[in-house]
């Protein structure tokens, strides 16, 4: 059985983090699935946790549409800055989608994994950080509902998951895309509508 191994996020790292993250996106391995799940684990724990109690109680009264990317900006500082290999990822921003991609995964699995009593000791509790194990029901919907947006406009669900599931903000999102802000805004606004129709 393969043991997590402890890698740290920092620039040192750049090419192993996104080369595990590349394993988990080509070819939907388990193993460096829970690599990643323990790198950003031991991240939140470490290095945030204290401003993500702080950042959690001022916003517990929020829905979870405007709670989550209020927490998950506290890992984007660290995991955005990363540069990937270019014979990794073809550009930056399928870096980023990628890794929004895996953060989203990876808060799913931690919740059904809890659910099902399928929890292993190695295993680490990513969702306790943002609340949501107490009561998965709210992100299980919000979830579902993030999957219909992306069949009915592939673009809002772009935007929506680097804002939601990385933390970035309207001018992260313009940069990293190279879009104009208020197509920025367009798309947020589209998606953050149709996410509060539906959770």
């Amino acid at each position: 059985m393969h043991k997590a191994q402890r890698i740290t996020i920092d620039s040192e790292n750049d090419g192993e983090f996104t080369e595990i993250l590349n394993n988990w996106v080509i070819n939907n391995d388990l193993y460096s699935a829970n690599q990643l799940r323990s790198i950003i684990y031991y991240h939140l724990r470490g290095i945030v946790k204290k401003q993500l109690n702080n950042k959690l109680q001022k916003n517990s009264k929020q829905s979870l549409v405007d709670q989550l990317p209020n927490t998950t900006s506290l890992m984007h500082d660290v995991l955005a800055s990363l540069s990937p290999p270019k014979e990794i990822f073809d550009n930056r921003e399928q870096f980023l989608i990628s890794l929004a991609t895996f953060v989203r995964w990876m808060l799913l699995d931690d919740l059904k994994s809890k659910n099902a009593l399928k929890r292993t000791l190695d295993e680490q509790p990513i969702a306790e950080f943002f609340q949501l194990s107490e009561n998965p029901e709210p992100y299980l919907l919000f979830d579902d509902a993030f999957s219909k947006l992306e069949q009915l406009s592939p673009r809002s669900y772009q935007v929506a998951i680097l804002h939601y599931f990385l933390g970035l903000d309207i001018r992260d999102i313009q940069f990293e895309l190279s879009i104009e802000k208020s197509t920025v805004y367009n798309e947020l606004s589209t998606a953050k509508a149709y996410l509060r129709t539906q959770c």
